[in-house]
């Protein structure tokens, strides 16, 4: 295959990106954008020299590849059109919103010989790569994805749309599969839970807290990873990574601490992290991570290398994914209310109401 023909299906905010990077990648020939929108039609004809159609369907026999970048509840319906057509697709995350439906179109694209990839760029960041190469094994990784609300993905939860990818790195990194899953969540502006946290045990004895809140003040995006030799706090904002080795007279425990004398323990209040468990801060040069996962997905169509991205992986986070809302929708937050997200008792759905004055005033902005 000299060229691959590829469309892509959606043109949201990750759809748009999608189509913008597709043209970088060699070898690759972007065919059309398909989105029923007329006003995203119109943003795409505006940002690019490429065909726009309303309808997907019109593209099957003209490309090999797609990248699917639709709401949730359509990736299933859409992914499984395209792979028995035998169209290689990247869907974005999550690749659906159920287990069974990923189950399904993993083993759709491998009865029909399609490369399926999901979009958890998080796997192409390279200060999660190196920090995950200075602690050894794995034990315990703690992280936190916040962020305000942006009105994108509000089809979805929080779970699926910011915490699925610490759940896929947290599945990526640890040897073994889940055992205990513990959660809770509640909703800010709808039926969906808006914040959640999750505790998951795995067999191999590694624990996770993962904290993910789209209704947040505080914007943050941190990854800590404790292991066998040290430690690793990635702020994936930035791409700083700080690391801490632990000597191996310290690991063998060949220094009693608890004995310490005087000037022994002056010693180790001021120089922990020198001396005792030195410390380094390294910042990572930035990546596209899109464009990664791009190109990674092409390589592995075009010629057979590694998918770091499978659709199997993308089915086992929701899976996982799907155990922690399970939690949630079994907590009860007060007395006397519904089980689930929901705090209020006598919540019923969505009202009506008059719009509140502060939203009155409220100007239109540009899209």
């Amino acid at each position: 295959m000299n060229t691959l023909r590829v469309a892509v299906i959606g043109a949201g905010h990750l759809g748009k990106i999608h189509a913008r990077l597709l043209p970088q990648v060699p070898g690759v020939e972007l065919i059309a954008v398909a989105d029923p929108s007329p006003l995203a039609q119109k943003q795409i004809l505006e940002q690019q020299d490429v065909q726009v159609v309303s309808d997907f369907r019109k593209l099957i026999d003209k490309i090999d590849a797609a990248v699917l970048a639709t709401p949730t509840k359509h990736h299933h319906s859409i992914a499984m059109e395209l792979l028995q057509n035998s169209i290689h697709t990247l869907i974005e995350k999550p690749i659906t919103d159920n287990a069974s439906d990923a189950f399904e179109l993993a083993q759709t694209a491998e009865q029909n010989n399609c490369v399926l990839s999901v979009g958890h760029v998080e796997q192409f960041n390279p200060a999660i790569r190196l920090a995950a190469k200075k602690v050894g094994i794995p034990k315990f990784i703690q992280a936190n994805r916040m962020s305000g609300y942006t009105y994108r993905s509000i089809d979805i939860g929080v779970v699926y749309d910011l915490m699925i990818h610490d759940i896929d790195l947290v599945n990526t990194m640890f040897a073994g599969e889940l055992v205990d899953c513990r959660a809770a969540g509640f909703s800010v502006f709808g039926g969906n839970e808006d914040m959640a946290q999750a505790r998951l045990q795995y067999s191999c004895g590694g624990i996770a807290n993962l904290t993910a809140s789209r209704a947040s003040f505080a914007p943050a995006r941190e990854l800590q990873i404790y292991g066998t030799s040290g430690f690793a706090g990635v702020d994936l904002v930035t791409g700083t990574v700080q690391s801490v080795d632990v000597p191996s007279w310290v690991s063998q425990r060949q220094f009693n601490f608890l004995e310490a004398n005087h000037d022994q323990q002056a010693f180790v209040r001021e120089e922990l992290f020198s001396e005792i468990l030195p410390k380094r801060q390294e910042s990572v040069e930035p990546d596209n991570a899109i464009l990664a996962e791009q190109q990674n997905w092409v390589e592995a169509i075009c010629s057979g290398g590694q998918l770091r991205n499978t659709g199997f992986n993308g089915a086992v986070a929701v899976e996982v994914a799907g155990k922690i809302l399970e939690q949630i929708e079994q907590h009860q937050w007060l007395p006397g209310s519904s089980l689930g997200p929901l705090t209020t008792p006598d919540f019923s759905g969505p009202t009506t109401t008059a719009v509140p004055a502060n939203l009155q005033s409220a100007k239109p902005h540009a899209a």
